[in-house]
């Protein structure tokens, strides 16, 4: 029986209720027909479902049944039926028991470790805690190997090596054989990646041919006390909605995690644990992928997810010129330019500088708003920095309330006065 929700005519009194928590915007209020009104029915809209757009994400039906629990009445609400087909396990039964370990993909580029791993090994220890299980690192890369006692100075109990002429490039195709080849020999319980664009390029790879799912560009990662598994968050829907999504039938379970989502591990320097140097015979597979050619990109732009300083616009700016102004600040300071979806939207910046849910999470040492109101979106992106300074023209918006320093006032007179102030400082 194939998915199904309806709407039960006589129960429902076109509150709206419903429409208003709908994700995906499925759901429209109609004039009731005649026949409703023949029977007697009072309310004159009834609420009507899209099932093609529909998700069956079930948050109509919850509204409406709690409704119903506090109207105590028993001909209304409770109007919402939702039938979701169940698909029978062709497979056999998963034995959660016989994977133990949380892993943390060590990505480098060029034999130099990004500093993903670092954030992944903060929270993979936190996971791992809970779970009472190790902490392990898995790198792969050539000439790489000296570079696994930092992993272990960072928290990992374990590193697992492969150190090959063969991965000297990355290669999707190549990276992903070998690290499914050791998911399948030692069976890790979950396995974490960044969401960089070489994760992102071969996490999903790993995910089908370990024959498990993956939670692209997680923000929140916590252990279910009752069943031990991961509960992996994310933004969905423009950011609008935050979705816990549940691996229930696969190990292990696989997310992708957005830069800059946690802290870093602290050092400790001396730190003891295992380095598992893994043999890998790339004989036994045909990789058809070839690399040509590494050709580095120029740029003069910092990249927002690396500075410790960002100047970011908003909406309030008015105008895409008010981000030369921007820009200015941010070169004198050394830092990058950051942007609100709204000035991204207008199309005065390109989407790369965007901060927020729906762009890049931040965590420099210095964020400066400039115009920026502060949606919930926004703030979710950079409330980690360590100083904030606002500027804006309204007292009560979040900014304000959030950052460290607020300056109430017309940003064309207030930064033009900061920049001049810091020319001065470096003359």
């Amino acid at each position: 029986m194939p998915n199904r929700i309806y709407v039960i005519n006589d129960r429902c009194t076109g509150c709206t209720a419903c429409s208003k928590v709908c994700p995906v915007t499925c759901i429209d209020m109609v004039a009731r027909p005649t026949e409703d009104k023949a029977k007697g029915v009072k309310w004159p809209k009834l609420a009507v479902i899209d099932e093609i757009k529909c998700i069956f994400c079930g948050a109509c039906v919850d509204t409406c049944n709690q409704l119903g629990e506090k109207a105590k009445k028993p001909d209304i609400f409770h109007a919402i039926v939702m039938e979701k087909e169940i698909v029978a396990s062709t497979g056999p039964a998963l034995d959660p028991t016989a994977y133990k370990g949380v892993w943390c993909y060590a990505e480098q580029r060029h034999g130099k470790l990004m500093p993903t791993i670092y954030e992944l090994l903060h929270v993979g220890r936190q996971l791992a805690d809970s779970l009472q299980e190790d902490l392990s690192a898995v790198l792969i890369g050539h000439n790489v190997a000296a570079a696994a006692q930092d992993l272990i100075e960072h928290g990992a109990d374990k590193v697992y090596v492969f150190d090959d002429p063969m991965f000297a490039q990355f290669l999707d195709e190549a990276y992903a054989l070998a690290l499914t080849e050791l998911i399948k020999q030692e069976k890790p319980n979950k396995l974490l990646m960044p969401a960089s664009t070489i994760g992102r390029s071969f996490g999903s790879r790993v995910a089908i041919m370990a024959n498990t799912g993956i939670t692209a560009d997680a923000t929140e990662l916590s252990i279910d006390p009752k069943t031990r598994m991961l509960n992996a968050t994310r933004p969905s829907f423009g950011g609008n909605l935050m979705a816990t999504i549940l691996c229930e039938k696969h190990r292990p379970e696989m997310a992708t995690v957005r830069p800059m989502s946690f802290p870093r591990a602290p050092q400790m320097p001396g730190r003891q644990g295992k380095i598992m140097n893994v043999k890998f015979d790339p004989s036994k597979y045909k990789i058809k992928a070839k690399f040509v050619e590494f050709v580095p990109e120029v740029s003069k732009t910092v990249d927002i997810t690396a500075a410790e300083k960002i100047v970011s616009g908003g909406i309030g700016l008015g105008k895409a010129d008010g981000f030369k102004m921007i820009e200015e600040l941010a070169e004198l300071l050394g830092g990058a330019v950051g942007a609100s979806r709204a000035a991204v939207d207008k199309g005065w910046i390109p989407y790369r500088h965007q901060v927020g849910l729906t762009g890049r999470t931040v965590r420099p040492k210095l964020y400066i708003a400039c115009g920026i109101s502060g949606a919930i979106q926004h703030l979710a992106g950079m409330s980690s920095s360590e100083f904030i300074v606002a500027i804006n023209k309204d007292p009560q918006a979040p900014m304000m309330q959030l950052a460290s320093l607020s300056v109430e006032g017309d940003v064309y007179e207030i930064l033009p006065a900061v920049i001049k102030e810091i020319q001065a400082l470096k003359n």
